[in-house]
């Protein structure tokens, strides 16, 4: 299990070229994969991309490219020959006009400066050392996602165990709801009714629909999805790109609580209720940095 946020920096170089590059990620619902490359090397783009996904699924990932060339380094330069040769002739045309002679340095050349121009480097050579320094980041990303993955599972464990604890009190203290309830309902039905009704026939058939009633409140099928949830979520947490599916399970396991919340108003168990719902909602709040 990872986390989404992280940070990487690699670097890598040879007697010609350095290169540092850096990788932050943050939570998304999804992949949003962002790398800022030179422009002098956009031909390594798909190749780049491709790496990163091998170690990331899911985040909103940033990668910054940089690069420093070696003083040593040679630049090719062209001349452009054509360009001044259309220099000289322009200049000794003006010095027809003018009856003045005019001479042409080196340096004159040199500030023309279309006459000399410097050639592309060519990165080919340099591959190598960016894609050493780009894996080095996401290796480095990619230990402290797992890192505080590490940490993540440890606090949703400790908050799983807590709501299986509450859970297990709940279905004790509650075993038997039905008969409570079945009591609490009479009671309300014959104070309401007994001034109108005395027969014993009415008095059965209201029994009857009061057991029917109690017995709807049972909350052994919430009980038992509650930890049905709760072991899937325990299985999840040794899974890899498990977030969404995490995701899914909260709610739930907040829908369940929610139905037992409902049933067991009548017999004031709200508390422990509470406090499961707690739990999940703190659990929720850490899937969503989960990958």
């Amino acid at each position: 299990m990872k986390s989404m946020t992280g940070y990487g920096k690699g670097e890598a170089k040879n007697d010609l070229i350095s290169v540092t590059v850096e990788a932050k990620s943050v939570n998304s619902k999804n992949l949003d994969l962002r790398i800022n490359l030179p422009r002098a090397i956009n031909n390594l783009l798909s190749t780049l991309t491709n790496k990163a996904k091998k170690y990331v699924k899911r985040g909103k990932v940033d990668i910054y490219i940089n690069y420093k060339l070696s003083p040593d380094i040679e630049i090719p330069v062209s001349v452009n020959y054509s360009m001044a040769k259309t220099y000289i002739n322009a200049i000794n045309k003006i010095a027809g006009l003018t009856g003045k002679e005019i001479s042409v340095t080196m340096k004159d050349l040199l500030n023309m400066h279309d006459i000399f121009l410097k050639e592309e480097i060519d990165f080919a050579d340099f591959e190598n050392v960016f894609i050493e320094a780009f894996e080095t980041a996401l290796q480095q990303i990619d230990e402290e996602r797992i890192k505080e993955g590490e940490e993540l599972k440890q606090d949703i464990e400790k908050r799983l165990i807590e709501i299986e604890r509450i859970a297990k009190k709940v279905e004790k203290d509650s075993e038997n709801i039905s008969e409570t309830l079945f009591k609490k309902i009479k009671e309300k039905c014959q104070k309401l009714l007994e001034d109108f009704f005395e027969s014993e026939e009415f008095s059965k058939r209201i029994e009857i629909e009061v057991a029917l009633l109690a017995e709807k409140q049972d909350i052994s099928e919430e009980i038992t999805r509650l930890h049905a949830h709760i072991r899937r979520f325990k299985e999840l947490l040794n899974e890899d790109f498990s977030g969404k599916t995490m995701d899914f399970l909260c709610q739930e396991m907040h829908r369940e609580i929610n139905t037992l919340g409902s049933k067991l108003k009548e017999i004031n168990i709200s508390e422990p209720v509470l406090k499961i719902k707690t739990e999940i909602a703190r659990i929720k709040e850490q899937v969503q940095n989960v990958e």
